[in-house]
């Protein structure tokens, strides 16, 4: 009987092996007629896509708000009645009479997460700090302590049909929440809902922006100002590229360099109650055999109305190109689609609720 366990032990412990990494830890896949380009019908794209929050559905179309590393700001639909979905654009302009002067003072504005605080009716969105000179002359120097943060803009119309940013200031958060900032390190993730904001940091550097072995959140409420910090320690991730929150007690996150979604349900003192990650297939839009893990990062998450999990990525411009895929794996069309450098929107089942 001994010898029979020990020749059975073994082959125990591959098949709970086998079973846990099938069922716990396989890949995500897309959920089909996903992925596709973020490409308007008229051919309008963003580049350097850096967050995404989920507005609402009106009719067939389920709206968004996405943020570009380049300063830009974007309501985005999705039809997905039609096969593949249509994607739209409305770029929200900037009233030059209103936003020039504050904008006047930074080298480089540098968007990360992007949120609808509804209660407030502003748009907030990270701002990583940066210092350096611009190209206008004269030049504007900026130390990137003064040009991290938050910025809120206000707007015309309704959240769901505006297109002009009317104003912007910064969003007074406790100073706190800036410990372990660093130049071109902050809050890559955000949340919001309707009592706290959820900010999430890059990673905690050290003073020459070295990565450490975790990072943190900061949950803040929103009447006390109150901060409470949790360290990535408690579940496992080093880094934090972007954050959602369906509810007061539960955040999702996306980590860039594990490829992981991470889920974190919080007791109501903010202890992790519940932690999961599942890594997830990044593959080109029509070309489930094409890989493009390689070639951008994931930036940001949002959750829908049906608890589907969206992800945007940001293109690589020295990776994303068709020199990374063979010849014959792809069209003409998206040779020019990796060229300008067009970014990914990706669904998939959220495989950590029933």
């Amino acid at each position: 009987m001994g010898q029979l366990v020990r020749v059975m032990m073994p082959l125990f412990l591959i098949i709970v092996y086998v079973t846990f990494t099938y069922f716990y830890d396989s890949k995500i896949e897309p959920t089909p007629p996903y992925p596709i380009w973020m490409k308007s019908s008229g051919e309008l794209y963003s580049q350097q896509t850096s967050g995404i929050f989920f507005l609402g559905k009106e009719g067939n179309k389920k709206m968004f708000l996405t943020c570009n590393d380049n300063g830009r700001i974007d309501r985005v639909s999705i039809d997905e009645s039609e096969v593949p979905p249509k994607f739209e654009i409305t770029v929200l302009n900037f009233q030059v009479s209103t936003t020039a002067k504050f904008f006047n003072t930074y080298s480089k504005m540098d968007f990360e997460d992007i949120v609808y605080d509804k209660t407030l009716n502003l748009i907030l969105v990270s701002v990583e700090g940066n210092t350096g000179t611009s190209d206008d002359n004269p030049p504007r120097n900026i130390t990137y302590k003064e040009s991290e943060g938050v910025l809120a803009f206000t707007f015309n119309n309704t959240i769901m049909n505006c297109d002009t940013i009317t104003s912007v200031s910064k969003f007074q958060l406790p100073d706190t929440i800036y410990k372990f900032t660093n130049e071109n390190i902050g809050f890559e993730g955000m949340a919001v809902t309707d009592n706290y904001y959820y900010m999430g940091l890059e990673n905690k550097s050290d003073s020459n922006a070295k990565f450490s072995d975790s990072t943190c959140i900061y949950i803040i409420d929103k009447k006390t100002k109150a901060v409470k910090m949790i360290s990535s320690k408690l579940f496992s991730e080093i880094s934090i590229s972007g954050l959602c929150a369906t509810d007061d007690y539960t955040l999702y996150g996306v980590n860039r360099d594990s490829k992981r979604i991470f889920y974190v349900k919080f007791n109501p003192d903010f202890t992790v109650k519940q932690f999961k990650e599942r890594p997830f297939a990044l593959t080109m839009p029509m070309n489930e055999d094409v890989s493009m893990d390689r070639m951008m990062g994931i930036e940001g998450i949002a959750v829908d109305n049906e608890g589907l999990i969206y992800t945007l990525s940001d293109p690589w411009s020295e990776l994303y190109t068709p020199d990374a895929v063979s010849k014959n794996a792809i069209t003409e069309k998206e040779r020019k689609n990796l060229i300008k450098l067009i970014p990914v929107l990706y669904k998939y089942e959220n495989p950590f609720i029933k």
